[in-house]
């Protein structure tokens, strides 16, 4: 009976004054906050290897002479899509080529000068891409929050990026040189659609833009070898990009340059080149997104001095 007892007291209810405990609900806040401070911790770590190494390389990894000024005939091809939401409408995929037709070649000039200050190489590059494009739809496109009827669609498409980069030697194996590079890039993507708004609301045009400065770090190869005379032959190639989560910006960003070139003395490099720029970004806070690249070659000419 005793026994019986026992196993009873075991299966009844808890006394009065006894405190049951239930497992606490997430806190969705606490979770956001420690990824937060967790994608901060990367970048300042991602930061802090680029420094290191730049303390402990510090030697340039340009070419011929002391400062390089280069002119790029760049021939790209876009291709990808866009969106733009805005509050309570989510905007549609808009793919550049089939719904705004901007899928032909566009040649434009590339700028860029890079200068060896003894602690590394500095580079700038400017690259402005623009263009035009008009196609009749089928269907209503929701873009940044309004909504263009069936019809004739303008586009007016631009791309700048401004590239700020240090460059250092790492090691080398014959002629072939390694290095690595890190920097800021500004991107800024704008877009303008015009058409004819839904319901009858007359001619519109509406314009979104990203405009983000972006962290990247890259790694390269270069090689220069003697072909005669005072001539030689130089390869060159790089890339570098980034995973990019700050603040309302997610995504990834990767530009790629290769070039291959023959060198008078030290003076001229006149050559061929491929560049490619791949972007998949989006800001959360603006409802912007795109996902495109922008892809061609392109003819050379540097000058070292």
């Amino acid at each position: 009976m005793a026994e019986l007892a026992d196993a009873g007291d075991l299966k009844s209810p808890p006394r009065s004054g006894v405190r049951v405990r239930f497992p606490a609900r997430p806190n969705l806040e606490s979770e956001k906050r420690l990824m937060f401070r967790i994608q901060r911790l990367s970048q300042l770590c991602i930061c802090g290897m680029c420094l290191l190494l730049l303390g402990l390389v510090g030697c340039q990894a340009g070419g011929a002479g002391t400062v390089r000024l280069r002119a790029e005939n760049w021939n790209p091809t876009p291709g990808g899509s866009i969106q733009a939401s805005d509050l309570g409408s989510i905007g549609d995929i808009i793919d550049l080529e089939s719904d705004l037709g901007l899928g032909e070649e566009k040649g434009l000039w590339v700028y860029g000068v890079e200068a060896d200050l003894g602690i590394g190489t500095l580079e700038l590059t400017n690259i402005e891409f623009s263009t035009l494009g008009s196609r009749v739809v089928s269907s209503a496109i929701d873009f940044g929050g309004s909504s263009f009827e069936a019809g004739t669609i303008g586009t007016n498409f631009e791309v700048e990026v401004t590239k700020v980069r240090n460059k250092g030697s790492l090691f080398g194996f014959g002629p072939v040189g390694l290095k690595y590079l890190w920097g800021l890039d500004n991107l800024i993507v704008d877009t303008t659609l015009s058409g004819a708004l839904v319901g009858g609301g007359g001619q519109a045009s509406v314009s979104r833009t990203l405009d983000e400065w972006i962290p990247t770090i890259g790694v390269g190869a270069y090689s220069s070898i003697p072909i005669g005379n005072d001539w030689s032959f130089e390869l060159d190639a790089e890339i570098a990009g980034l995973w990019v989560s700050v603040g309302d910006i997610d995504g990834t960003y990767q530009g790629t340059t290769l070039r291959a070139g023959i060198r008078q003395g030290s003076g001229i490099l006149l050559g061929v080149g491929h560049r490619s720029l791949i972007l998949d970004i989006k800001d959360d806070g603006s409802g912007t997104g795109a996902d495109f690249d922008l892809g061609g070659t392109f003819l050379f000419l540097e000058w070292a001095i």
